[in-house]
Order: structure tokens, then sequence, then C-alpha cells
């Protein structure tokens, strides 16, 4: 054998995964940092293969998914002795940066859109409902709007600017007032439609696909971005924030009618002053769009552009010329493209199409448009948003900052503030109001009025967080809290605390240290204690914990245990149901996971107690009926506890080993139930038959030599290896 000196060796080189300049491999993670949802994991190209499956495989085919060890438990490694269910590609999360907390953060941030109201005029319904839009103009363009082509530039209170990538605008039909209800909402309560729609589903999937659901169609991360979608689009305009109330409208008539500037005219009184008027609780000056739309099939452009002329006369830049065909489009015509589906879809209109399914697994549900017309909307829908909405905004915030924010920010503004809490003196500024103490709140009617300072600045602060300048909103929300505060809003004080938190996580710039966590956990804790207690609100209250929860963990360090504490909370108040519970519980485990060790040392993470959650989720699972799913978190807490148990995968506890044990062996007999097969009698069989696991004492010593030489060498074998406490032979391996 050849020997070549160190110092004429060229140099070892590092890893590649630790080679300065080459990124670290990561291993694949439960939750992939990827925008998926429900209805795309479910492709139609692997239903197809699955529908070709036998609906009873033969029990070696199925037995074969399912590794059965040994029943002694001190026999068994706890790492193989789960059922493999197609969960190889999904690891458990490492770090809150790899786990997908940036499509949840997107998720959350794309959640406050500012909202467009749509209000048509008869022709411009009737000619889009020739299009197969029952709904009419608002159906038509509202999936358009949920995602904006290209970046959208927005200046901050600052003067930088930056472009986003994923803006979007909610559009709600004004003509349905639907989305604002005059008194308060007597109907189901928003959690329990939550949760039945989680239920249905569940089962949708499982009917359409024919077999049991997998983890990989529908894993934790699609569902539970599913339910917290849904939870974030439960809420409806309500008067202690602003993110429900329209920031523009737009009033649309169609080249088909025959008195346009007059029609023009009466759908902007209506909505002013006439029977589509707003709640009083909703200030009644908002950007006003105006769109033409016209007929490519039947009427003439060269008309169409005059009149377009005469409107930009008569009411301003704010108008656009939206050119489509009358004509339905069908899937066989050529220039045919998909409409998109509608992400922000509420629990009740899930509920009230009970014609569609849930998850469109084939395209004969979907309409159809033709690729002028989607484009033509597309354009409108940007030009509307980056040329008025977005400058609109801008400006209503510089003016607000200004003159309302400005003087309350200052010295006297203190004064008057602190003159009203402790001596009563200042009050006679304020209009007085019945029962109120002095201030602009009505206690009888439950809200401020529009052009209140309290309801400019919660506007001004809610409108600062829709153009995404968190800095701006945390500052304003923190002054609001001792308004509310004085004057016994609850709900606008619960409101005023929640988010300031969600601003100060969404900044970039906080940093989360340990003091800035305890006043964020603070203003948590009023927010759902207000929430709870004085307003008896649950949505509101639990959707402020699964901010917290969600932006906390994506914090990452130690802000994801206290991220694990308001989940907990969430639990123990009892805002979630069944299914709700069980996608809580694994994001209880993906916090403790996603906490890592200290630098250095190998303790310090909470892997123990994030595998602990993992089997309270399969067990959950399990009692629900979806073993599949009970499989998948079973795996994963394998994953997470082969790091903290010994060698041999046994629990310390015997309790705790039993259980896990039950049930694993409840989730396979389950799981084989669920495909038709009785198999009691085989899976006994096969667990005795099952060669019994012993263990070896592994050989220690520390200069072992291997007994075979370089077979390159003409020496042939070297010399035996020397026992324990004799010294070895010096071979002059470290001479130069």
């Amino acid at each position: 054998m050849s020997m070549t000196s160190p110092g004429d060796a060229s140099p070892v080189k590092p890893p590649p995964s630790f080679s300065p300049g080459v990124p670290r491999v990561t291993t694949k993670t439960r939750y992939p940092d990827q925008r998926r949802d429900s209805s795309s994991s479910l492709d139609p190209d692997s239903l197809d293969a699955r529908r070709g499956l036998s609906p009873t495989p033969p029990l070696s085919a199925t037995t074969s998914e399912l590794p059965i060890r040994s029943a002694s438990p001190h026999g068994r490694s706890l790492r193989s002795s789960t059922p493999q269910l197609a969960r190889s590609s999904l690891g458990s999360p490492l770090e809150g940066h790899v786990d997908g907390t940036e499509d949840i953060r997107s998720l959350i941030i794309r959640s406050f859109s500012p909202t467009v109201g749509v209000y048509a005029s008869v022709d411009t319904d009737d000619l889009v409902r020739e299009k197969g839009f029952k709904g009419g103009f608002w159906e038509l363009i509202r999936p358009f709007g949920e995602s904006i082509p290209g970046k959208v530039v927005i200046r901050d209170s600052v003067g930088s600017s930056r472009g986003w990538e994923d803006y979007g605008v909610r559009f709600v039909d004004l003509g349905g007032r639907q989305q604002f209800p005059a008194g308060p909402d007597t109907g189901q309560n928003p959690l329990a439609q939550l949760e039945e729609v989680l239920d249905r589903q569940l089962d949708a999937a499982d009917e359409l696909l024919g077999v049991p659901l997998r983890p990989k169609d529908l894993a934790t991360p699609p569902l539970y971005k599913f339910y917290l979608r849904q939870l974030l689009s439960t809420a409806s305009a309500a008067p202690h924030e602003t993110f429900r109330h329209p920031v523009a409208s737009v009033i649309a008539i169609s080249s088909r009618n025959t008195a346009p500037l007059e029609t023009l005219r009466q759908l902007y009184a209506d909505t002013s002053n006439g029977d589509r008027r707003l709640p009083d609780w909703i200030h009644p000056e908002y950007l006003r769009y105006y769109v033409l739309v016209h007929d490519e099939d039947r009427d003439d452009i060269a008309e169409s552009t005059k009149l377009y002329d005469q409107m930009k006369r008569h009411f301003g830049l704010h108008c656009h010329l939206l050119r489509l065909r009358s004509m339905q489009c069908v899937v066989t015509d050529d220039d045919s493209a998909p409409v998109p589906q509608c992400e922000w879809l509420s629990p009740s209109e899930h509920l009230t199409s009970q014609n569609e399914p849930l998850v469109e697994l084939d395209t004969e549900y979907r309409p159809y448009l033709f690729d002028s017309d989607a484009m033509a909307i597309r354009v409108f829908i940007r030009e509307l948003v980056a040329q008025s909405i977005i400058p609109y905004m801008e400006n209503r915030v510089a003016i607000w900052n200004d003159q309302v924010a400005s003087r309350r920010r200052g010295i006297s503004g203190r004064f008057m503030s602190m003159s009203r809490k402790w001596a009563g003196f200042g009050s006679s500024s304020r209009s007085g109001i019945n029962g109120s103490g002095g201030g602009n709140y009505d206690f009888a009617r439950g809200f401020y009025k529009p052009d209140a300072p309290e309801a400019i600045l919660r506007k001004m602060a809610d409108f600062a967080f829709m153009l995404r300048d968190w800095k701006l909103s945390a500052s304003t929300y923190e002054l609001l809290r001792s308004d509310y505060t004085n004057d016994k809003a609850w709900r606008y004080h619960a409101g005023a605390h929640e988010m300031c938190a969600v601003s100060t996580l969404l900044n970039p710039m906080a940093m989360p240290a340990k003091t800035k966590l305890e006043a964020i956990d603070q203003m948590l804790e009023t927010a759902s204690y207000s929430y709870l207690t004085r307003c008896s609100d649950a949505p509101n209250a639990l959707r402020c914990l699964c901010l917290a929860m969600e932006l906390l963990k994506s914090r990452g360090g130690f802000a994801t245990e206290s991220a694990a504490k308001w989940a907990m909370r969430a639990m123990d108040l009892g805002l979630v149901g069944a299914i709700g519970q069980i996608l809580i519980s694994e994001r209880i485990s993906a916090c403790y996971a996603s906490r890592p060790p200290l630098t250095g040392v190998k303790w310090g993470g909470r892997r123990r107690k994030a595998g602990m959650w993992s089997i309270l989720a399969a067990d959950l699972w399990l009692r629900t009926g979806k073993p599949t799913l009970a499989s998948s978190c079973l795996e994963e807490a394998e994953r997470l506890y082969a790091d903290v148990l010994d060698s041999d995968g046994v629990f310390p506890m015997p309790e705790m080993q039993s259980f896990v044990d039950n049930l694993r062996h409840t989730v396979k007999v389950e799981y084989l139930g669920a495909r038709g097969l009785h198999t009691q009698e085989e899976v006994s069989a096969t667990e005795q038959l099952e060669p019994e696991e012993t263990s070896e004492k592994l050989d220690k010593r520390q200069n072992r030599k291997s007994l075979i030489g370089n077979p390159l060498d003409s020496g042939g074998l070297t010399m035996p290896m020397t026992g324990d406490n004799e010294p070895s032979a010096n071979d002059d391996f470290e001479r130069a």
C-alpha cells in the first residue's frame, strides 16, 4: 500500500454541504415551502391511476405496506414499526424557515386585502349571465381580483417603495348586501359552519377518490391552510375594524344601455343615499370607479368609444372600457381558458353551494372564458388597483397622518388623553354622547361615528396595514388602545390590541427580543380576554390566537414555545371543534419541532414534546375514523422520537410504550378494515411467524484492524490484530 506524506498530499476537501458558498441541504420536511391548496393536491393524473386500482387488493399487497414487527416491546424498533403509508417524501420540520412558514405568512397578509364593492346595472348583469355566470358581473370578476398579475408597487409613510407579487383585492356585491349586515348576526355560529365545512371536505375527498384518503393527497399543510383560510374568511363587515369596509366601488354599465350617463348617476345615488346605502358605521366617502362593458359581438366599438370619452369628461379619470364577448365559451373552443378558482370563499358560501363539490376533480365543473375576455379582465383589475386604489389609499393615509394622528402624538394630544382619564378635563373638546362619559363612543348603538377621530385613526391604521406598512399601523394601533380603554369600547379595545401585536410580528425590522415578546403576550392576553369575556366573540378570539401562533412560530427560536402556548390556549378555551382540535395539535407539534437545540450542544430542543403532540393527534385522527391520517402522525412521531430515545426505540415509561403499541395496532387494523379486509387472524399469525430480534454486544475496542490486507499489496495478509491491552506495532504512518 503506497503512503503519501501529509506535507505532500493535497488538502482534504470539505463535504459539499459544508463548503464555503454552498447552501446546506436539509432534509425534506413535513411542511414543504410550496403554495398549495386542498384542490391542487388532488391531481387528475394520480386520480386516474387510483381509479384503476382494485377496490379490494390482495392481502399480501396490502400487508406489504404495513411492516409488522415482533410483539415484544423490547425487540421492536420504534422507527420502523409504524405503517409507512406514502409519507416518504415528507419529513419533520427542523427549522421555522423551511416548514412553509413563509407560505402561511403570505396567506395571513393576503387575508387582509382591500375590499372593493361592485354595483352593476341590470343590462350589465344580463350580458354576463349570457356568458354562463349566474351571479352577474360580480361573479365574473371576483376570482381575478384575488391575485393581481405582476408586481404592485406601494409607497410607505417614509417614502420608500416596494413591489409585491402576491397583492390582491376582494370584490363584494353591493347589490346583494350580504357582506354588510345592518344588525347583529342571528344565523348559525361561524365556527360551527367552519367545522361542518372541514367535515364535508374530508368526506367529499374520500367519496370522490374512491379509495381511502392518503396523507400525500391531503397532508397537514393543505388541510390546515384550508382551515386557516376559512377561519380568516368568516369575518364579515363589522364596526370595530374596517378591513371589510369598501375602499372603492366599481359602478358598471354596458353598451346596451339606452341612457348610460343617467344610469351611472342613478347607481351612484343608490350607493350614496339610496336603497343600496351602506350602514351608518361605514364611511360613505370612498373611491368610485366607472366601467363601461362593451359587447364585442353585437355593438359598435366606435359608439362605445364616444360614450367612454363622455364618461371621462363627466366623472374624471377613474374610468375603464372593458371589451367582452357576449357569447358563452365552452371547453371545445380553440381560445378557451378556465376561470381561476375563487380562493377566499367563506364557510357559508361553501355550505350554500350544494350542487358543486368542494374539491373539483374535473374541468366540467369550471366555467370557461375566451382568452381575450380573460386578458381584458386582468388588465382592467390591474389598472383599477395600481392606478386608482393604491394611490387613493396612500393619499388618505398621508392626509389622516398629518391632520389627525400627528396631533395625537404631540405633547398636547398626550396631555388631553391623560386629562380625560384622570381628571375628566378636556372632555369638552369632544362631542358628548349619552352614556359615553364625554367620549365619542355611542353605547346605545355600539360604534363610533365614521367622522370621529377614533374611527378615522382606526381606518388609517387598517389602510396602512393593507398597504403593508406595518410600522405605521403598529404605532397607530398603540395610540388607539388607551382611547378605547377610556371609552370602554371593548370590541374596539380588543381589535386594537390584536392588530397591534400582529403588526409588530409582521414587521421584519422588529426583533423578537424576550422583552418585546412579553409585551406582545400581554397584548394577546388582553385581546383574547376582551373578545371572549366582554364581547362573547369566539370567532375573533380564535382568529387572534391562530394569528399569534403562526406569526410567533415564523419568528423561530424561543418564540416557538410562546406560539405553542397560544395554540394550547385556543384548545383549553373550547374554541375549536373536533377536526380543528386535531389540526391545532399537529401545529403544536410543528411549533415544538421547529425549536432548534442550542448552538454547540445537543440539548435545548423540544423534539420530545413535538413527538408527544403528534401521538395525541394520531389518537384523535383515529377516533374520527381517519386511520390513514393517524398513521402519518405516528410516522412523524417516530422521526421526532428517534433522536431522543435509546437505540432500541423503547419508551422509559411502560405505560407510554403500551399506549403507543395499542395505538399502532389499532391504526393498522382500521386501515386494513377501511379497505374491506378483515385480517385480524392473518395479522396475529403474521406476528407469531415473525423471527425474534436479538441484540448483540458491540465490540468497542479502539484499535481494531482488518485481517484482510490490501489486495493490491504483494505482502499478502497483514499482522493479526493485537489484544486490547497490547500495544500495536509501529507502522511508521505518522513519519514524514
